[in-house]
């Protein structure tokens, strides 16, 4: 008698599990959504041309690079101490050739700099997004993405994954969010993550040929972050 019921226990236990992960599971990338638009406050482009972006140029004044200040994202939560709100800035420093240049990372804290990061060897900076404490550290992780090149007839969006530990800005990981060639229609990635320790991440396919619509052929599967090519720098 007591076999009859495992098929439905098993069932209900499946079902549970999927509903944990409805609940749990965080979106990092989704290309049916609109990126929102980055615009700093007053105080926070003072902050950036008074105190930010002088120490980034004394740190690369011996590099051949011409200056393309161009902010790309504006992210909020607690990078590096938890219970505050901190504003993280991500912004393009300059182009050095295709795709290639040298990005910024700052925290300003009650309008003050509590972080200046730069990486010399970059790519184009895009967006950035706030991930709410995925390895459940206490301390949210921020995504930062790259586009922008075409190499060999193929471009696309990249996304490093990062997270502010001991006074420094360091990899957890990179994952494609979108790719594209000159003769194949675009191919884009909603990418989510389970939260935990060590947390899970998992990717869905789609696809579109141009129009305003997505089509949706792939299943999720569970993604392998790739390293992190980008090193930051901290500006004392």
């Amino acid at each position: 008698m007591k076999a009859k019921y495992l098929p439905i226990t098993v069932f209900g236990v499946c079902l549970m599990s999927l509903s944990i992960l409805g609940q749990t599971a965080y979106v990092i990338n989704d290309p049916t959504v609109e990126p929102v638009k980055t615009e700093l406050s007053a105080a926070e482009q003072s902050l950036m041309d008074k105190s930010i972006l002088p120490r980034v140029r004394e740190k690369l004044k011996s590099d051949i690079c011409e200056e393309t200040i161009e902010v790309s994202g504006r992210a909020q939560g607690a990078f590096t101490k938890a219970g505050t709100k901190q504003t993280v800035i991500f912004y393009q420093f300059c182009q050095t050739r295709n795709g290639l240049g040298s990005v910024g990372v700052a925290i300003i804290e009650n309008g003050r700099v509590v972080g200046n990061f730069v990486s010399a060897e970059s790519g184009w900076p895009d967006t950035a997004k706030t991930l709410p404490d995925i390895n459940q550290n206490g301390l949210d992780e921020i995504a930062l993405y790259y586009s922008g090149g075409m190499h060999q007839g193929a471009g696309g969006t990249g996304v490093d994954i990062m997270e502010f530990s001991a006074g420094g800005l360091k990899g957890i990981g990179w994952f494609q969010a979108e790719e594209f060639t000159e003769t194949s229609p675009v191919m884009s990635y909603k990418v989510t993550v389970n939260p935990g320790k060590t947390p899970a991440f998992f990717s869905e396919k789609y696809i579109s040929n141009g129009t305003a619509k997505w089509k949706r052929p792939g299943k999720i599967l569970p993604l392998r972050l790739k390293k992190v090519n980008s090193e930051f720098e901290s500006i004392k």
